[in-house]
């Protein structure tokens, strides 16, 4: 970003020694970690994550933020990646470890995309074994068509782009609004907040998804 700053200063998130905000990533992975929240305020009924099993698949710069921010937080990780050479994070924060494709069908109460888009597609739905799913991985639906199979399933899908919105949200801030890290940070985690009124709106509108996540979280936690 420093060099395509020397062409246009159209440019965000240069380093700080450059007058930018710096990486994205921590951002992005605290944003998801609010998002994350907000599902789980609703399929178990409470916004802490201790105990919770979340399955991240991708642990590029926003999914190791992430996994260590959500160990930190009590979570019981399931963690991947198509490098086997990540599996040094997973035992770094005593996480599970499965390969990308036994991952994303795994038990967990949230799935977490955090690698390439695409990757929920119809062949997967059926095999899905999660209550939610919110990840910061952009365009995660293979087909819109996707989104129907997930409702009838009863399986809460969080919009990536919500989800994923801490690094842009945290840039602006700072960039643009001249905030400093606390306040831009305090805009990021205000994710769980937004996230909260948007499943809220879709409950009151008939949408169903979210509460039947919530009916097969309680049975798992019963079971």
């Amino acid at each position: 970003m420093v060099v395509v700053g020397e062409r246009t200063r159209k440019v965000f998130c240069t380093p700080r020694q450059h007058g930018g905000s710096g990486d994205s990533a921590p951002a992005t992975a605290t944003g998801v970690v609010a998002a994350l929240r907000a599902v789980c305020g609703v399929i178990a009924g409470s916004p802490d994550l201790r105990g919770r099993r979340l399955a991240i698949v991708g642990l590029g710069s926003v999914g190791a933020h992430l996994a260590r921010l959500l160990s930190a937080a009590g979570a019981s990780l399931l963690v991947s990646d198509i490098d086997p050479g990540k599996r040094a994070l997973a035992d770094e924060f005593g996480a599970d470890w499965a390969e990308p494709g036994d991952a994303l069908t795994a038990p967990s109460d949230v799935l977490i995309p955090a690698a390439l888009g695409g990757v929920l597609t119809s062949e997967l739905v059926p095999r899905l074994r999660c209550a939610a799913i919110a990840g910061p991985a952009n365009n995660q639906l293979a087909d819109p068509s996707v989104a129907g199979l997930l409702h009838r399933r009863g399986i809460l899908w969080a919009p990536d782009y919500v989800v994923g919105a801490g690094g842009v949200i945290y840039a602006l801030a700072v960039e643009l609004q001249q905030e400093g890290p606390d306040k831009a940070l305090a805009r990021v985690r205000g994710i769980e907040g937004t996230l909260g009124q948007l499943l809220d709106a879709a409950q009151r509108d008939g949408h169903e998804p979210a509460r039947a996540a919530l009916d097969l979280a309680r049975q798992r936690l019963i079971g």
